[in-house]
C-alpha cells in the first residue's frame, strides 16, 4: 500500500490496489477520492502504517492530467471570486477543482452564523460543477476561537486595571490579554484576502 498526499490541505490517504502500478516516492498520480477524481503525490511506495482515509490510484499522472490540474486551478479562482462577491460573512480561503471537473470544495472559515446553500446552488449552475463547502473551522486540528473575556496571557494582573506585568504597565500591548480587540468583518475579510494570497505563494510539500 502507498501513502498519498492529496489537496491544497496536504490530506493524506493510504492508496488501495496500487501494486498494479510500478510508483516511486513524488510520483504523480491521479486518485480516486470520497471528493472524486484528483492529483496526488506517492510519499512512501511501502507504506506499513494505519490510516483511515483510502484512496485508489486510477492510474499515474500524464501530461494532459498535469496541464488539466494547472488550467482547473486558474478556473477555480474564478469560482472564488464569484464567492466573495456574494458577501457572506464568510472568509474563503481557496478552492479545489477536480480532476474531471466535475466538482469544487470551497476552503471556507465562517464568522457569523449564515446559510450558504442558496450561494452552492447559484455557483454550481452558473459554472456547471457541483460546489460544496469545506468548513475549515470543523476541520480536524481547528480549535474554536477563545472567548475575548477569558484571554489573558497567563501572567498576573494581565488584563485588570492595575496593568499587565508581562505586557506594559498601561495594559497588554500584545493583544493576548482581555484588552486586545475583537477582528471587525472587515479586518477579517483583509486577513482571509492575505492568508490566500500567502497560500498560493506558498512552496507545495514534497
Amino acid at each position: 500500500m502507498h501513502l498519498v498526499q492529496y489537496g491544497k490541505l496536504g490530506f493524506l490517504a493510504i492508496a488501495q490496489h496500487a501494486c498494479v502500478f510500478a510508483t516511486a516516492r513524488n510520483q504523480k498520480v491521479a486518485i480516486q477520492t470520497a471528493r472524486g477524481l484528483e492529483l496526488g503525490t506517492v510519499l512512501n511506495a511501502d507504506c506499513r502504517v494505519a490510516h483511515d482515509e483510502r484512496c485508489d490510484i486510477v492510474r499515474l499522472a500524464t501530461h494532459a492530467d498535469i496541464a488539466a490540474g494547472e488550467i482547473n486551478d486558474a478556473f477555480g479562482l474564478d469560482i472564488l471570486a464569484a464567492a466573495d462577491a456574494a458577501s457572506l460573512p464568510i472568509g474563503f480561503i481557496d478552492i479545489e477543482v477536480s480532476l474531471d471537473r466535475t466538482g469544487a470544495v470551497l476552503h471556507a472559515l465562517p464568522f457569523a452564523e449564515c446559510d450558504a446553500s442558496p450561494l452552492l446552488a447559484e455557483l454550481s449552475d452558473r459554472f456547471g460543477l457541483a460546489v460544496r463547502l469545506l468548513d475549515l473551522s470543523r476541520s480536524k486540528g481547528f480549535t474554536d476561537p477563545p472567548d475575548p473575556e477569558k484571554m489573558t496571557c497567563g501572567q498576573p494582573d494581565c488584563g485588570t486595571g492595575s496593568g499587565c506585568t508581562s505586557c506594559s504597565t498601561g495594559g497588554c500591548s500584545t493583544g493576548s490579554c482581555s484588552k486586545g480587540s475583537v477582528k471587525t468583518a472587515a479586518e477579517l475579510t483583509e486577513y482571509f484576502t492575505e492568508l490566500r494570497e500567502k497560500l498560493h505563494a506558498r512552496t507545495p510539500l514534497v
